[in-house]
């Protein structure tokens, strides 16, 4: 959690009660840091191995065989803190949504050629896809549950593939779009807001 290099030199350890948490785990805070280091591991395949390391630590840590892997036991039961562990997850996928720009957007940390991964949005959850092949690449985004509005999608930095076509398709229906780089990724902008529907697929296709 952190460090007091005096120790119990320092003539104020015993005076603050927070001084005890420099020897506790604190799940909630590991998560944190091993989100960040996900997210940062992009372009520092390091930093990515090192958020990973500490993902599999705590999941050994609190091993199913041997206690609920729901309670990362901290100051309590089931305390909330541990809930950070989804930030580790969001950004594996490299996840990001804003509901009110209809914005969707999935880079993932790991897998990038075969991917596929759950998804929630304010008003539906399902999945993302994404599979490359040669020179092209080609996402879907399926809600499971409920409606998803959209007008942008980023995907992952294409690298080796041009990224001068795009091809959008709700089901059978062609949805024009057009393509430009936003921070080193590829956003797919519709002409218009499109909805899709429970089990409907969208079809981003990239060349």
């Amino acid at each position: 959690m952190c460090t007091w290099p005096k120790g119990g030199q320092n003539e104020h350890f015993k005076d603050h009660w927070q001084y005890m948490y420099f020897n506790e785990c604190m799940s909630g805070f590991e998560w944190q840091a091993a989100a960040h280091m996900i997210y940062e591991g992009h372009d520092q395949p390091d930093l990515l191995q090192a958020g990973l390391a500490v993902s599999r630590a705590i999941h050994d840590r609190y091993n199913a065989a041997l206690r609920n892997p729901y309670n990362e036991v901290e100051c309590s039961d089931h305390y909330a803190r541990a809930m950070a562990s989804y930030g580790a997850y969001q950004a594996a996928c490299g996840f990001a949504y804003h509901g009110p720009k209809g914005h969707l957007a999935f880079a993932p940390r790991l897998d990038g050629e075969r991917f596929k991964a759950a998804y929630t949005s304010a008003g539906s959850w399902g999945t993302l896809q994404q599979n490359r092949d040669g020179d092209q690449q080609v996402a879907t985004i399926t809600p499971r549950y409920g409606r998803l509005r959209l007008k942008t999608i980023g995907l992952a930095p294409l690298e080796g593939i041009a990224g001068a076509n795009v091809e959008v398709t709700l089901g059978d229906e062609v949805i024009p779009a057009t393509i430009e780089r936003v921070e080193g990724q590829a956003h797919v902008v519709l002409n218009d807001d499109v909805v899709i529907e429970n089990d409907a697929t969208l079809t981003v296709a990239v060349s």
